[in-house]
């Protein structure tokens, strides 16, 4: 199966090659344009807690129908119901769905994709929390290729899902089949030639994007950033190194970019750039790294092949 999904990720990549800039242009804006009204309509089913999906309350639970938002257990949902929602429901469209939850509450800073906290021998492994529930998905390199030999011999992920900290499912308890969409959509996003990104809408960036933009322009990050004073809703801490000249620095500078940063809400890194720009022998670096306050990526261990 997997080398018939390879060639259509080649047929994918010649179809994307030819197509004209303005073209790949427009098709971009259409996609944009319809996760945008997509997750509209996701919000206004959210703040009257029901699912966009269903159309039914996040309460009520349906064998006939299974739906994703089960697994937020706001309903009677039990470990056994569970191969009933990846029935139903791939790897990206659960993972979307539950990215969508978690930012609608607390933005960016419960959905824990940072590579550098990830191994590589992960295609991926994603922790996402949301009130008193966090799921992490998890897909070895191994678990894609299908363990050889074994039951479990087709291309697959793990999920694990904690209520208040507690065990409900763990990762060995599935093997969860990848659909040919998402095996699709994986070779494509492991191939650097394929020009293929993976969006999961306006609602579905998680830290690795958010600091990816600190990276890219770290200027426009740092001024548009807002301090808070519980460090439990900051996504990023930033740590500000300020060089001055021999005489040092003014102190009514100082206590201006303090009041600065009272009054606007703005970071003190971003103060203290705008007070001090103009000072001669004054130099500023600044290290983002994520706030304590983001989960951690719950591990898996791995069976080692014999």
């Amino acid at each position: 199966m997997q080398d018939d999904i390879r060639r259509v990720a080649e047929s994918f990549k010649k179809q994307a090659n030819v197509l004209a800039q303005e073209e790949s242009i427009q098709h971009f804006e259409m996609q944009k344009e319809k996760y945008k009204k997509e997750y509209t309509a996701f919000i206004d089913s959210y703040e009257q807690d029901i699912c966009y999906l269903c159309g039914k309350p996040f309460k009520t639970i349906s064998m006939a129908t299974p739906c994703a938002h089960w697994l937020l257990r706001r309903c009677k949902f039990k470990k056994k119901d569970f191969p009933k929602i990846v029935e139903n429901y791939d790897f990206y469209q659960i993972s979307a769905f539950l990215r969508w939850v978690a930012n609608a509450e607390s933005r960016v800073r419960n959905i824990n994709n940072l590579k550098e906290e990830s191994s590589d021998r992960k295609i991926f492994e994603v922790t996402i929390k949301w009130k008193n529930v966090e799921w992490t998905f998890d897909c070895s390199k191994n678990d894609f290729e299908g363990h050889a030999g074994t039951k479990t011999d087709f291309p697959h992920w793990h999920f694990q899902m904690r209520i208040d900290g507690n065990q409900f499912i763990n990762f060995n308890d599935y093997h969860i089949p990848l659909s040919k969409d998402d095996q699709l959509k994986i070779v494509l996003e492991n191939d650097p030639d394929s020009g293929f990104i993976h969006s999961f809408g306006p609602g579905g960036q998680g830290m690795q994007e958010h600091m990816d933009r600190f990276a890219e322009s770290p200027d426009e990050f740092i001024e548009n950033a807002l301090s808070t004073s519980n460090p439990e809703e900051g996504s990023v801490h930033m740590q500000s190194i300020i060089r001055g000249p021999e005489d040092g620095i003014p102190g009514e500078k100082i206590d201006a970019a303090m009041k600065m940063a009272r009054e606007t809400g703005k970071t003190l890194a971003h103060c203290f750039r705008v007070v001090l720009g103009d000072e001669e022998g004054v130099s500023m670096s600044t290290i983002a790294s994520p706030a304590e306050s983001v989960p951690e990526i719950a591990k898996r261990t791995e069976r080692k092949r014999r």
